[in-house]
């Protein structure tokens, strides 16, 4: 595993150990976990609006189902279970 180091001042040392302290998220109360799970928080924020962007290009150039084809979709998988 790859280390990375940081420097901080006291004031915000002290800041980063209560923001670990209270944090609900974590179930490792340290530093790194504290970093990894902000650094998957990151990941995913970038993956969701990669995929609204190209959701909103199908929108924009007709690309998705019509109305019909997403009833029969609607329909197919209620009667499928």
């Amino acid at each position: 595993m790859a280390k990375i180091s940081i420097y901080l001042d006291d004031e915000q040392l002290k800041d980063l150990d209560d923001l670990i302290a209270n944090s609900p998220n974590l179930s490792k109360r340290n530093r790194s976990a504290f970093f990894s799970y902000l650094l998957k928080q990151e990941v995913a924020k970038q993956k969701r609006a990669m995929m609204l962007e190209a959701a909103a290009a199908v929108d924009e150039l007709n690309l998705g189902w019509s109305e019909e084809e997403q009833n029969c979709a609607i329909i197919d998988a209620e009667v499928s279970g």
